[in-house]
């Protein structure tokens, strides 16, 4: 994507600076980079293209991906990066490039959104999709990172005449955190299927721990949970994926799910199998393992992309 990363990055980096020198310069580049991306939105090109969202917390980048193959009736994916998110690094470049040749190859539309770390600063603002504050009060939906997704998928349709009517989504590291909480949260209301790889730990789907860890104190209805699990979520994990330090958050509540990601992925999976089964609720989810892959989305993302595909 070099002549995106030229453009995305030169506005980007422009308004940042701008915002914190305090000058005039933000409202000419914000301008500027509004009309620029104005003239894209019309329609999501053939090959790499993209298109901005406006909402409360900040601008929002997408960058698509279109094959030539891609008819009304083609698969959307939607792909979340990890938790780097500078803005200066774009992260969601390296997911883009590992993505789009198997968005080719499966004919998909690929959405990839941008959450960069001046607008969703920690955790709860990314990770948590902005759902709950820390007083753990309910962020209007309308306000949170799924809304994000929700409103990308809708343009995306209404830019190519799409007949999709739910999209499928993937996410990795930090970005797994994010649509594993997306299922729950949303009731797989728009997902038609999603897969989330090595997340570092997960919000347990009752409500023997408070959120963020279970989701004691959330606005999930049984029925929005009902929903969750009867969704077409596959949890991926990278067998060598067994480190316990770094970026690994460690204490008494994630230490409960285990010491590995895939120790904690193992324990969630069996965790959410024994709730759907207690209230009754139907279980489609599905868990597998990568042989030989640590915590590398390029390492993933090729069994993840075959588990979109694949036919149930």
């Amino acid at each position: 994507m070099i002549e995106t990363k030229k453009l995305v990055s030169a506005a980007c980096v422009a308004l940042f600076a701008a915002c914190i020198t305090g000058t005039a310069q933000v409202h000419s580049a914000a301008a500027q980079t509004n009309d620029a991306f104005a003239q894209q939105d019309k329609t999501i090109p053939v090959g790499e293209g993209e298109f901005r969202l406006v909402v409360k917390r900040g601008p929002v980048n997408v960058f698509t991906y279109r094959p030539k193959s891609f008819t009304a009736n083609s698969p959307i994916w939607v792909v979340i990066h990890g938790q780097k998110r500078n803005v200066a690094e774009h992260s969601a470049f390296d997911y883009y490039d590992v993505w789009a040749p198997l968005a080719e190859k499966a004919g998909a539309l690929l959405l990839v959104p941008e959450f960069v770390e001046q607008s969703w600063p920690t955790s709860w603002q990314f990770q948590f999709g902005n759902v709950m504050t820390k007083s753990l009060k309910p962020v209007p939906w309308e306000d949170s990172g799924f809304a994000v997704i929700e409103m990308a998928f809708r343009r995306a349709v209404a830019m190519t005449g799409s007949h999709r009517q739910r999209f499928s989504i993937f996410g990795h590291g930090g970005g797994a955190q994010w649509v594993q909480r997306y299922v729950l949260h949303s009731g797989g209301r728009y997902i038609e299927r999603a897969v989330a790889a090595n997340p570092g730990w997960y919000m347990l789907p009752d409500d023997e721990f408070s959120y963020p860890y279970g989701i004691k104190g959330t606005p999930i209805s049984p029925a929005t949970l009902r929903g969750a699990f009867a969704t077409d979520f596959v949890l991926l994990l990278g067998q060598a994926d067994v480190q316990t330090g770094g970026v690994m958050r460690n204490n008494r509540e994630t230490s409960a799910q285990g010491k590995t990601r895939f120790e904690r992925g193992h324990f969630y999976f069996n965790r959410a199998a024994a709730d759907a089964k207690r209230m009754g609720a139907k279980f489609g989810w599905h868990l597998r393992e990568v042989p030989g892959a640590g915590h590398e989305d390029e390492d993933m993302a090729p069994p993840a992309a075959e588990a979109l595909m694949e036919r149930r």
